[in-house]
């Protein structure tokens, strides 16, 4: 299914037992509007108990379609974007609806161990929550740095001394009140709120001449204030769900016992993994978050790695990003990462290599479903 490219789901289905054996009939091509009657159609031209279903992208839209189908008994597989498009490229060198389908169908035959999409309601609200939490940091990020921006021409320098950080809750009421140096100079009040020495220093700048372009900045500073609070409001009310809703996920009690993973960041990869029945082993989750080295040989070369192409990038990032957490906090990890770095590994390598130690640990925690144990120093 191509969820990024329109309002219509373009559906894959082989009607075969497994992807490796001879398909019954040819790939059908149909194209269906995005509502909840299609799950309807598709059960009667097709059956679930025989049929599998290639999904290429349905990150934005497409979920509720995909977990109806899922209860309805279908095998749904993930087709990683590049390999749809490598396949379409080799059989073609057209671009169309019916050849993404195709090239999706194609995957379904050539490549046995496709990622199963396997979802619950939690961990899919979860991974819904999690991401649009992340697209609001991303907003809030660049709000904040267009009202820098927008502070640097209306103060000049002299405005980064006036507050350690600029997110601050005090900051943000201070330049909603005062947006430009001319507000704060005008103002004796200002003295007693910022004190003494920090006053003598907007003296010191002086004042502009209060033009047009001046009143410009004052609105878009009071507007790009007004935005930040409204987008900071969202995201901290995103982070109450998220938390509630890990707290009911039996995964995440689990999860929680690894030193360093909780709250945001344990919710967050728990959501990209999923069901972790859909992987096999250990291999093929380091795999899918980007962390193993792929083998490369050619002729009578020696056998070298390389770095993948296809991952989860949201998984990696958070893997990343834990990984960080753990050199912190956890003196094995620390220890490990040291140790990589002696070797003669680059800081990203050696972080690699953590995450896929680490990855490894999450793995069998998850499918074993025990705790994290400490492994015991030797005296």
């Amino acid at each position: 299914m191509g969820g990024e490219q329109s309002s219509e789901s373009i559906l894959a289905a082989n009607s075969s037992n497994w992807p490796s054996s001879p398909p019954v009939k040819e790939p059908e091509f149909k194209k269906l509007p995005l509502s909840p009657s299609i799950t309807e159609e598709i059960v009667k031209s097709t059956d679930p108990a025989t049929t599998q279903i290639a999904i290429e992208s349905y990150g934005s839209y497409g979920k509720l379609f995909i977990y109806d189908l899922l209860k309805k008994g279908y095998d749904i597989r993930e087709v990683n974007p590049q390999i749809s498009k490598k396949l379409n490229d080799l059989y073609s060198e057209e671009h169309s609806d019916r050849k993404d389908a195709e090239s999706l169908a194609k995957a379904l035959l050539l490549i046995p161990d496709l990622p199963k999409v396997s979802i619950t309601d939690k961990k899919q609200w979860l991974a819904k929550l999690t991401r649009a939490r992340k697209k609001l940091v991303k907003d809030l990020n660049g709000y904040l740095n267009r009202l820098h921006i927008a502070l640097t021409e209306s103060y000049g320098v002299v405005y980064k001394s006036l507050f350690k950080i600029l997110f601050a809750k005090k900051a943000l009421k201070f330049f909603e009140n005062y947006p430009t140096i001319n507000d704060s100079l005008s103002d004796r009040d200002v003295m007693r709120k910022l004190g003494e020495t920090k006053w003598n220093l907007l003296n010191q700048a002086g004042m502009w001449e209060d033009d047009f372009y001046l009143e410009t900045l004052r609105t878009e500073i009071k507007g790009l204030i007004e935005i930040i609070r409204s987008i900071d409001s969202t995201k901290l009310a995103i982070e109450d769900q998220i938390h509630e809703i890990a707290g009911q996920v039996e995964e995440m009690k689990i999860l929680k016992t690894f030193p360093g993973i909780g709250g945001i960041a344990g919710a967050t990869l728990l959501s990209e993994i999923g069901d972790i029945d859909r992987f096999g082993q250990e291999s093929c989750l380091s795999a899918y978050c980007g962390v193993s080295p792929v083998i490369w040989q050619s002729g009578a070369g020696r056998t070298r790695t390389k770095r993948r192409k296809r991952y989860s990038r949201r998984l990696k990032g958070i893997l990343y990003f834990i990984s960080l957490s753990q050199i912190r906090i956890n003196p094995e990890s620390k220890a490990y990462y040291q140790r990589k770095r002696k070797e003669g590994k680059t800081h990203w390598q050696a972080m690699n290599a953590l995450s896929r130690q680490l990855i490894k640990i999450i793995y069998y925690m998850l499918k074993n479903k025990t705790q994290y144990q400490r492994t015991p120093r030797a005296n």
